[in-house]
Parts: C-alpha cells; sequence; structure tokens
C-alpha cells in the first residue's frame, strides 16, 4: 500500500490540531503529517519533503492560502489541494478551481466529509501516478536508446573524445546510426552568463545552470528534436542547430536578443549570446573552439548578442601606464589626484580604439600590481601584511572578467595600500563596506574572519586591526553583536517562532542562541519578545 504525506497549513494551531486529531490518517494511508502556519513555514516543508497532499486555510497573515497553492502549481504540480476555509464567497471558490484545487470544504469540518474527500484525492494522485508511468514509460522505450547515443555523439565530439576528423567523424555517426542529409550545415551558438547579480552558493550555481538550460532549450533552440545543447561549464551553454537550407543571421540576433532580455531581467545576471558560422559537421569543433575564444576576450561588452568575424586584430595592447605619476601620488599621499588620474585612464582607455581583451586586462594588473608592491617595499611595508592571500597568489577571475571590474578593483586596491601608506589619512571606507556586507549576509553560518577579509582583499589579521580602531570592537564580536540586532528586531516585528528567528540570524543550535541572546539583554528571546511588546503597548 502507498504511504502518502500531507501538509496541514492554517494560522490557528486549534483548527490543525482538530484535524491532526479528527481524521484516522493511518486508514486512509497517510504516513506522515507534516503541520504549518504561514506561507514561508508551508514552502520550507515542500523544499524539504515529498508532499502528496494539501489541507490549507484560505485567509492567513503574510501570504493567503491562495499565493500558497500557486507557488506550489509552480513548483510542484503533481500536489493534490484542499481547502479548508470559513470563507463561501464564490470568488475564493473561482480562485481555487482556477488553481487546479480538487475540493473546498466549508469550516467547521465534518470530519468524515473530510475523510472522504482525501480518500478521493488520493485516489486521484495514484491514478495520476499510474498514467503517467506507462506514458513515461512508452516514451523513454521509443527514444531513449537512439536519443542517449545521439547525444554522447555530439558530447564527445564537443570535448575532443575522438579525432575532430572527416573520416573519424563520418565513422562514428555510422556506429551511432546517425545520420543528416548530405547538404546539412551545423550553426554553433554559445550562451554566457558572465555575473550573477547575487552571489550564488554552489547548489544555487547549479541550480541556475539547469534553469539556464531550460531556457535556452525554450527560447533559442525552441524544443528543436533535431537541434543539441551541450554545458560545458557552469554558466556556459553551446547550442548546435542542424539545417540543410541557410539560416537567417538576422532572425538568429533577434531570437538571442529576446532571450537575453528576458532571461537577465527575470534572472538578475549579465549574459551574451555568440553567433558562429554555419559550418559542416567536421568543422563544428573549430567553430565552437573560436565562439570561446571570443568569449574569453569580451571585456567590454554584456547583455549582447556578437556574431564571429574572422578578421583578425592585431596584438593586445595597453595605454601606456604614468607609473611614475602614480606612484609619486602613492608616496605623497595625494589620494584625490591619484583617483582622478586612474579613472581618467579607465575612462580613456574604454573610449578608446585598441584592441582590449583578456590578455590586455592581465597585462595592465600584472603591471599595475608590481608598482603598488614597489610602492610598500620602498616604505619598508610587507605586502602580504596587508592584503590577502586570494589576491597575492590566485589569479582573480572575477577582476579580470571585464575592463569595468578591473577598474573597480584598482581602485579599491589603491585605496587600500594608500590607508596603510598614509594612516593619518586613513577613511573608514573599508570597514563601511565590511559592515554593508555583513549585514547582507547577517544570515550565513558559515560567515568568518577569513571569509569576510577575503572579500575585501584583505589580511585577516591587517583587517581585524583596523576594523577595531576605527569601531572599537573586533570582527567576531561586531558580527555577534550584528546576528543579535538582528534577531531582536525580528522578534519585535514578526512573529516568527524563535527557531526560526535563530536561523534567520545566522545560529544552528538553537541553546547557543538563547545563552548569547540572554547574555546579551538579560532576557532569554521568549521574554524579550513579550516584554518589549508590552512596554510598546503601555506606551
Amino acid at each position: 500500500m502507498n504511504q502518502y504525506r500531507v501538509l496541514i497549513v492554517d494560522d490557528e494551531i486549534h483548527s490543525i490540531r482538530g484535524v491532526q486529531a479528527g481524521v484516522n490518517w493511518e486508514k486512509l494511508g497517510i504516513s506522515t503529517v507534516y503541520t504549518a502556519h504561514n506561507l514561508r513555514s508551508a514552502q520550507e516543508v515542500f523544499q524539504s519533503n515529498k508532499i502528496d497532499l494539501l489541507l490549507c486555510d484560505i485567509e492567513m497573515p503574510k501570504g493567503s492560502g491562495l499565493d500558497l497553492l500557486k507557488w506550489v502549481r509552480e513548483h510542484y504540480p503533481c500536489t493534490e489541494a484542499v481547502f479548508l476555509t470559513c470563507h463561501s464567497d464564490f470568488k475564493f471558490a473561482k480562485q481555487a478551481l482556477q488553481l487546479k484545487s480538487f475540493d473546498y470544504l466549508l469550516k467547521p469540518i465534518d470530519y468524515q466529509e473530510l475523510e472522504e474527500v482525501i480518500q478521493k484525492a488520493l485516489g486521484k494522485i495514484q491514478s495520476d501516478r499510474e498514467v503517467k508511468l506507462v506514458e513515461e514509460s512508452y516514451l523513454q522505450l521509443k527514444t531513449s536508446h537512439h536519443n542517449v547515443i545521439k547525444e554522447k555523439f555530439w558530447r564527445d565530439l564537443i570535448l575532443q573524445v575522438f579525432p575532430a576528423t572527416k573520416e573519424s567523424i563520418e565513422k562514428q555517426m555510422q556506429y551511432c546510426n546517425i545520420d543528416y542529409p548530405v547538404h546539412t550545415s551545423f550553426l554553433p551558438i554559445l550562451i554566457h552568463v558572465q555575473h550573477w547579480n547575487e552571489e550564488l552558493t554552489n547548489e544555487e550555481e547549479k541550480i541556475m545552470n539547469y534553469v539556464l538550460q531550460k531556457a535556452v532549450d525554450e527560447e533559442i533552440l525552441r524544443n528543436e528534436k533535431e537541434g543539441y545543447m551541450l554545458s560545458l561549464e557552469t554558466g556556459r551553454v553551446i547550442v548546435i542547430m542542424p539545417s540543410v537550407s541557410s539560416i537567417n543571421k538576422n532572425e538568429q540576433m533577434n531570437i538571442c536578443n529576446q532571450f537575453i532580455s528576458h532571461f537577465s531581467h527575470y534572472f538578475q545576471c549579465e549574459l551574451c549570446c555568440y553567433i558562429g558560422n554555419q559550418v559542416k559537421i567536421y568543422e563544428v569543433l573549430g567553430m565552437v573552439n573560436q565562439l570561446q575564444e571570443m568569449d574569453k576576450n569580451n571585456v567590454t561588452k554584456c547583455n549582447q548578442t556578437l556574431q564571429f568575424s574572422s578578421e583578425r586584430r592585431g596584438t593586445p595592447t595597453i595605454p601606456t601606464i604614468p607609473a611614475e605619476e602614480w606612484m609619486h601620488l602613492m608616496k605623497c599621499g595625494s589620494k584625490d589626484k591619484l583617483s582622478n588620474s586612474l579613472n581618467d585612464y579607465f575612462i580613456n582607455w574604454k573610449e578608446s580604439n585598441n584592441h582590449i581583451t583578456a590578455q590586455s586586462l592581465h597585462l595592465f594588473y600584472q603591471d599595475f600590481l608590481q608598482g603598488i608592491f614597489y610602492v610598500l617595499q620602498v616604505k619598508e611595508i610587507q605586502a602580504n601584511q596587508v592584503f590577502s592571500q586570494n589576491l597575492l597568489t590566485e589569479k582573480p577571475e572575477k577582476v579580470l572578467k571585464s575592463l569595468n571590474s578591473l577598474h573597480k578593483w584598482v581602485m579599491y586596491v589603491t585605496e587600500v595600500a594608500m590607508n596603510q601608506l598614509h594612516p593619518q589619512q586613513e577613511k573608514e571606507s573599508v570597514v563601511e563596506i565590511v559592515k554593508r556586507f555583513i549585514k547582507d549576509n547577517i544570515g550565513e553560518m558559515r560567515l568568518s574572519r577569513d571569509e569576510i577579509a577575503n572579500y575585501v582583499y584583505l589580511n585577516p589579521d591587517y583587517l581585524t586591526r583596523l576594523f577595531k580602531k576605527q569601531t572599537g570592537f573586533s570582527i567576531s564580536d561586531y558580527l555577534q553583536l550584528q546576528r543579535i540586532e538582528y534577531a531582536k528586531k525580528l522578534l519585535i516585528e514578526t512573529d516568527l517562532p524563535v527557531s526560526e528567528v535563530a536561523l534567520s540570524a545566522g545560529y544552528s543550535n538553537f541553546s547557543y542562541f538563547s545563552t548569547i541572546f540572554k547574555k546579551m539583554t538579560q532576557l532569554n528571546p521568549m521574554e524579550y519578545r513579550k516584554t518589549t511588546l508590552l512596554l510598546e503597548k503601555s506606551e
């Protein structure tokens, strides 16, 4: 017998307890009953568990049951839903039906009627599963074998598992039973997400890479069965489009531009598409490699579609660096003049007709760091006492990905160096950046002194001294203080359970959170909430 999982959502705890006690779950074959009191906690249950049936109130604070079902339909379409509500208003029932709610029951609930509705809903779930299983089995039997072989052929070709010669490719196609018409040519397109506007975890990057592939399939390949898509690495996708006729480049440009507009808007990122030339199958690998080289050397454009050009450009150069002027300004502490000179240099570089590539950025990066280190050495300051290891020993990919990111980095590193060279003129900008970073990441449990220091390219010990000098707190103490302040705000302004407040403030251990909270406020979290709310009411 199937074991089902049910989630009950209601902001009134007595209603939940009534349903829990009034229904014979075991008789219905329901193994687990989860509960939630608002939209957010219900979403967390869905994200952690497989939910077969949702029993939900409609009117709740911070998101209605209709809002929840709309979200469930988008993310968990196989879940059935039954609304339990005090409202007989037809507009609610209509919206529930539009969201494909299985049923709509009015409170007070007749538990025998509820059991009958649940049993019917579970019957539908089982029937849908069986139909889906039969359909999937048939389709897999029909297409999977050929698709897997075809996918392997293209992957092996792009990743150079076998030689990309005409003879070798024809031999592999014959072996894989892949056949294209004689006059077929192939159009490669490279899509690259250059920058996500928010920092993503490894797991979030995997999810967004999947989203990217789905979007490319729908908007660029347009679910074309003969087309092929290969994920090269996170954020990079190659599309291969076969055609026996010439593909309209202008139309393809419009499709790619529309895709960029949609994807960059909805997923808050910057990306580019690179359209190659239509080539024979044995020329596909060479064209893909040239598109990747285009992407590597695109350090000035974003949210654009670029067409491949075989035009040869000259050797990458950089504008002459006024090294003596910059080093003199560093030594004498002329921050404003140095800042203006650096900004002018980058503005002129952007507006120049120079061939700017990834190599151009590397050349500038190396020469600029050499100048910074020379001035520090003259002043008898060791660079590793100021800057973090990821600046000194690793190539900072994020810095060298574009001319704009290099510009921002140069301005920041210069300021850090000047603050060390001329401490009497030291500003609080670095400390302010750290404070903002802590505020933006207050819920991250893994946030540490070293992670914060790496974010601003500083040696942890140096940053700690600088931070304490200007704030009176060590970074660890300041982080702890901000976590507790954030927790206090949540306790007063929300009705989140204390355990959720602890997690939101970056504490995985509830007992430790309570101990620290009481140490800093002389009250445990629940006492603080009650006392503060009573004081506010009395005023």
